[in-house]
């Protein structure tokens, strides 16, 4: 049996067959050396020869013998030493062959083996990544492959993983000369499933592949074999990994999972709806189907909601609906028009007619939660003067059940009597005053009777607490706005910078240019940009189509205020044609995010005009327009603060980044270290520890902190305001990628090209259990391992001989008298 396992799976243990034993000496390497040691000791022996010749003339031949005999084997002896005699043990091992597996874990592989082709061939079973499991744990391909070679699984989506595992050389014959295995117990059990489950965002087939034969390749590795599908939509081309695999002499044997056949599938690819919903007001759910292998065939789309208080979602609507060509998404529209509060969470599904089979039914529904809420709107209204269009608002929103409405007309005085809540005297100077509204309507203000801290106060409520700002433009005070600061102002009361800040549209001080020393007894109409044909708000029916032609209904404005263009960031979603504009068409309606708030500029006080169409086309642009500016607001659930999640619809995997904004009692910035956000996953289950949400030290009052969305469906989150029984909850969606769902049939091209000119084949899964083996020859070699290496000289007997040859020449010197 194998000593162990190198886990990178580089060299792979060796068993032992026997020992070798060889005697080496230190011989020169150079002809030089050889004439040194040949020439250097004959010379010194015939040195020693002639001395001992001439000092022993006067014994017997046999004492000159005997001497001289003891002095070169004594130089013998030395000569032997100088040539380093010694032992070499060596162990003769064997490198067995390898063979790795790179299997595809990325998300397609989570579809059927089987796509089928809408008719007769049936879809769905096993998925792929169950029939690979099937082949590497339930066939005998692993274990014929064992026979011959050292087996390693690794895995790969976005990124090369493993060894998961190496399977042991098993050979059923030791090679010629090498020992049986011995069994040192019985091997773990594979966790395939865990191993191949389906879990990648993207494949980077052609990446993990150059890396993976970049740490293999060797004279040992017989190949390559690469399961998958044959998706490669991120990284480098597969071309480089077969360019390398072909360098370096790599053998790459596919096999190719899925069906080629293009597939048949239906699937709900988006749904379209507002987030949040003021309780009695219409909205519209939009569903867009996407499908293949459906053109001109009809399915059924059914809408089911579920609320808190229901077990089960419930089926609200159903249409037919008939689909296109290929691909092209077919819109479906359900209106809606909640009649109770609370979260809602809708699911639209789709079914096929008359039993045709699909690919994939995973994606046949997807579902989105609305929150319907029935606090107020909170709205001021200011205006300069009584205006026409000032004075149908107040009635209009003063009559509406979900507004609650004050007014600071500037011109009213003591005893006056307006349809609100409050009449105000003044404009907000607290911040608990301000930071009560919503929406804020301005009529053509004289914005210098507003103090200069309260115009500043209302900048910070726009940007920073989400606030709405609507902007008429007038021809008694929005001239003055036009205008640049007083440049002679000390204590900055003229300075309405903030108000020019927070406009989407740059205002023109030239009152010429509006025309106004011309009459005005034509009107003009609004021409729409496409940003404002899309906008839903400023649509006057529910149907966009009815809604364009009730526009054209209306003739339109006299007049518009003249402006320079939009700011860089704004919207422009009309203009008024009124040819005799000096320049483009004069901008009537934009609209613009100021920090955290919305502005929308109207060009003209004349929207009453619009009575004359129709009463109902009037109150729903105002109550439209003011859902779509204080939308900010009302999703807040509380006014001292509210959750910011930095996208509110994200892709499984990618980072959750959520901002809380958060005041304290005196609606002051809060001053806290860290706050805690609990944060509940589509289980239901909470994630522990609770994510806390750092100070972030340039923005007072804000907290940032993230998490990591692991798992598809909906996030609930909930932070409890300090200081308070206040707790602000948002929700943040996770969806499975696209980008693994755009093209699910096998490409065996692909594939067949990357095994192409390397030495090995495509196989199809079905062909794998029996053609593999064959493929894959074994590259197994022998090889030698020094053990033991003993140096024969450096005994103590070795010195004692040579002491006693020198005490005996010595002696028997003595003994005859010799010098």
């Amino acid at each position: 049996m194998m000593g162990g396992l190198f886990t990178g799976g580089l060299l792979a243990a060796a068993e032992t067959a026997g020992t070798l034993t060889a005697r080496e000496f230190d011989w020169p390497e150079s002809p030089l050396g050889w004439l040194v040691l040949v020439g250097g000791g004959l010379a010194v022996a015939a040195w020693v020869v002639w001395w001992y010749v001439r000092d022993t003339v006067e014994v017997s031949r046999v004492w000159r013998v005997v001497l001289s005999g003891l002095r070169l084997a004594v130089l013998g002896g030395l000569l032997v030493v100088a040539l380093n005699p010694q032992d070499r043990t060596q162990k003769l091992s064997y490198h067995p062959s390898r063979v790795a597996f790179l299997v595809d874990t990325s998300l397609s592989m989570r579809h059927p083996a089987k796509t089928g082709d809408g008719s007769s061939t049936p879809a769905g079973g096993p998925s792929r990544a169950a029939v690979v499991q099937d082949l590497l744990e339930r066939t005998p391909v692993l274990a014929e492959l064992r026979k011959q070679h050292e087996v390693s699984i690794y895995t790969f989506d976005s990124a090369l993983e493993g060894p998961q595992r190496v399977f042991g050389w098993t050979p059923e014959t030791p090679p010629e000369g090498m020992a049986p295995s011995t069994s040192n117990g019985p091997e773990p059990a594979a966790t395939w499933s865990d191993w191949l489950e389906p879990r990648g965002l993207e494949s980077r087939l052609g990446e993990t592949l150059n890396e993976l034969i970049r740490q293999l390749a060797g004279r040992t590795l017989s190949g390559i074999v690469v399961i998958s599908d044959g998706a490669s939509n991120a990284g480098i081309d597969p071309t480089t990994a077969h360019d390398r695999a072909i360098s370096s002499k790599t053998r790459l044997v596919t096999i190719g999972v899925g069906s080629t056949e293009a597939p048949v599938n239906l699937a709900v690819s988006d749904i379209q709806t507002p987030t949040d919903v003021q309780l009695g007001d219409p909205f519209e759910i939009t569903a867009f189907l996407q499908a293949q292998g459906f053109v001109g065939k009809s399915v059924q789309v059914e809408l089911l909601a579920k609320s808190d208080r229901d077990a089960e979602p419930a089926l609200v609507e159903e249409q037919e609906a008939t689909l296109g060509q290929d691909g092209v998404p077919v819109e479906v529209k359900f209106p809606q028009n909640p009649t109770q509060a609370g979260k809602v969470q809708y699911v639209v599904r789709v079914k096929t007619v008359g039993g045709q089979i699909e690919a994939n039914h995973e994606d046949n529904q997807q579902s989105v939660s609305v929150n319907v809420f029935d606090r107020p709107t909170r709205v001021l209204l200011v205006a300069g003067g009584p205006q026409r269009d000032y004075q149908f608002v107040r009635n209009m929103l003063f009559r509406h059940k979900s507004i609650e409405v004050d007014v600071y007309l500037q011109t009213a005085e003591a005893g006056t009597s307006q349809e609100s809540r409050n009449l105000l005297f003044a404009f907000p100077e607290t911040r608990e005053q301000l930071f009560e509204y919503d929406v804020i309507i301005a009529f053509d203000p004289d914005w210098k009777k507003v103090p200069a801290a309260s115009r500043e106060m209302l900048s910070e409520w726009v940007f920073n607490e989400a606030g709405g700002l609507v902007l008429v433009a007038g021809e008694v005070y929005t001239a003055q706005l036009a205008q640049s600061a007083n440049p002679d102002a000390t204590d900055g009361a003229d300075d309405l910078s903030p108000l020019r800040e927070m406009s989407p549209v740059l205002l023109t001080s030239y009152i010429s240019a509006a025309q106004f020393d011309q009459p005005h007894d034509q009107p003009w109409p609004i021409q729409f940009t496409p940003e404002g044909q899309r906008a839903g708000f400023l649509q006057l029916t529910d149907n966009p189509v009815t809604s364009v032609a009730r526009w054209k209904d209306f003739p339109g404005f006299y007049r518009c205020f003249p402006t320079n263009g939009a700011k860089a960031g704004a919207t422009i979603l009309a203009r008024l044609a009124d040819p005799r504009s000096t320049a483009e068409a004069q901008i009537l309606m934009a609209s613009q995010f100021y920090g955290q708030g919305r502005t929308f500029y109207l060009g003209s006080a004349e929207m009453w005009r619009l009575r004359a169409i129709d009463e109902n086309d009037y109150d729903r642009f105002w109550i439209k327009s003011i859902r779509e500016a204080g939308q900010g607001r009302m999703k807040r659930g509380t006014r001292r603060g509210m959750l910011l999640p930095e996208n509110r619809r994200l892709v499984l995997g990618q980072t959750a980044r959520v901002r809380a904004r958060l005041l304290d009692a005196r609606f002051q910035p809060l001053e806290s270290d860290a706050v805690t956000l609990d944060v509940t996953d589509p289980t239901g289950r909470p994630l522990v520890p609770a994510r806390k949400l750092a100070r972030d030290a340039s923005r007072p009052g804000e907290y940032t902190g993230d998490f990591r969305a692991s798992l598809p469906g909906v996030y609930k989150l909930e932070l409890e305001v300090p200081e308070s029984r206040d707790q602000i909850t948002e929700e943040i969606t996770v969806v499975l990628p696209k980008l693994e769902d755009e093209n699910i049939r096998q490409n065996s091209r692909l594939l067949t090209d990357l095994a192409a000119e390397t030495g090995g084949s495509y196989l199809t899964i079905d062909e794998a259990a029996t053609k593999l083996a064959g493929l894959l020859p074994s590259k197994g070699e022998p090889f030698l391992v020094d053990e033991r290496l003993r140096t024969l000289w450096d005994r103590s007997w070795v010195m004692y001989l040579l002491v006693a040859l020198l005490s005996l020449e010595w002696l028997i010197r003595k003994l005859l008298k010799l010098a």
